[in-house]
């Protein structure tokens, strides 16, 4: 019966210092660090004068300890080609922005799999390029815009990674000096790692 007990008492012991570890590791590791690339969909004007173009970038999350919030800063680089060059040998717009987001984690009932929503103010540098020949030209805009979206995080094998999908908009009242205004807005799809 001595033995018994004692037993009871020390898998009971050694359960609450594993989980305990547990939510130190939680607490004392709340920065992520996540690179990623996929695709960037043009839509409204862009779609226009746009093909599909691509996204790569990098975040650091800190997530609140125990809690459903966090916060998210991230570098984002765009580039999309153009449909119609005008003439031009080549033409394309790039977009190199920041982003300044609240994450809210949705419950996951104990699933592997985390869901979050995301959004938050943007700055970015639109530049529109074209080259003919050995001549090339390029404008560029820096503009405040905004990003909302959602994503999941979850494991792939030995690899913690992250599916996201967002919508930016960048806004300008006197776009790439012309008089005239103007947003440029995508999807970017991306996949990403994190570490």
């Amino acid at each position: 019966m001595i033995k018994r007990t004692t037993m009871l008492l020390s898998l009971a012991v050694l359960t609450s210092l594993g989980s305990t570890s547990a939510a130190q590791a939680q607490v004392s590791n709340p920065l992520k660090f996540t690179v990623f690339g996929g695709a960037a969909l043009p839509t409204g004007d862009l779609k226009d004068g746009a093909n599909t173009g691509y996204s790569v970038g990098g975040a650091i999350d800190y997530r609140v300890p125990l809690s459903v919030f966090g916060v998210r800063g991230e570098v984002i680089y765009s580039s999309f080609g153009s449909k119609d060059t005008g003439g031009a040998d080549n033409a394309d717009l790039s977009d190199l922005g920041l982003n300044a987001n609240a994450v809210l984690w949705l419950p996951n009932a104990g699933s592997p799999v985390r869901a979050y929503l995301t959004g938050g103010p943007t700055y970015s540098k639109i530049k529109v390029s074209a080259s003919s020949g050995s001549v090339d030209a390029s404008v560029s805009d820096n503009n405040w815009g905004f990003n909302v979206g959602g994503g999941l995080d979850f494991a792939l094998g030995t690899l913690s990674t992250r599916l996201d999908v967002r919508y930016r908009r960048i806004s300008s009242n006197n776009f790439f000096d012309t008089g005239e205004s103007g947003t440029v807005q995508y999807i970017p799809i991306t996949f990403g790692i994190t570490f």
